[in-house]
């Protein structure tokens, strides 16, 4: 199952999804999960991150302290967490002070994280941030985009770190996961929900 938590203000929209253990995916509204996962009587096995940015890990302390899970984010983005550097987290935009969460799992491409019942494999899509990666659940064809790709829209490029390039080569990968295996739904960072089918549309209107 897959439950989503939608982000208000500078929230980031938070996905939990659940086998016979739970996935936190993103972190910018730690009340909002927190209710939800003690509905559900489910043991959470991981706190995935789909980038460093403040507004998407801002909840993780808390969530470590209430669910427990092993705090997952890819490696180009580990350090950065873990040491609480402002230049890539952005904490300071934000008025806050760093997190420096420690990471439990240093994740890389390719990777399979394994829910029971659920898999979501990780695909390392740099461009917002060296490190972003998007999450895909074969079984349902669910993308969770993080700030690689939005309703209409990608992720900025313009915050430390950030690549036009890479992004480019990034949404050219979503657009391969989608011709062979489909994207039913992409879940994004930020704003509503929205279909694998436009991001053909994203592609030629910004990169074409």
């Amino acid at each position: 199952m897959i439950y989503p938590l939608l982000g208000s203000g500078y929230e980031s929209n938070c996905f939990i999804v659940a086998g016979e253990k739970a996935a936190v995916i993103d972190a910018g509204n730690p009340s909002g999960i927190i209710e939800k996962m003690g509905g559900l009587n489910i043991p959470t096995a991981y706190l995935i991150n789909t980038h460093c940015h403040y507004d998407h890990v801002l909840g993780l302390g808390l969530l470590k302290q209430r669910l427990g899970g092993l705090v997952a984010i890819h490696e180009l983005d580990a350090d950065a967490l873990a040491f609480g550097i402002n230049e890539r987290i952005l904490h300071k935009d934000f008025g806050a002070k760093s997190p420096q969460i420690s990471v439990d799992v240093r994740l890389r491409d390719g990777e399979v994280i394994d829910l029971g019942g659920m898999c979501l494999d990780v695909i390392h899509t740099p461009g917002h941030t060296p490190g972003c990666i998007c999450l895909y659940e074969p079984e349902t064809k669910s993308l969770f985009s993080g700030d690689t790709v939005f309703e209409g829209s990608v992720g900025r490029t313009d915050f430390p770190g950030g690549s036009w390039d890479d992004l480019k080569r990034s949404i050219e990968c979503l657009l391969q996961l989608h011709k062979e295996s489909g994207i039913k739904t992409i879940y994004p960072g930020h704003g509503p929900l929205t279909k694998g089918e436009d991001l053909r549309n994203i592609y030629e209107e910004y990169f074409s």
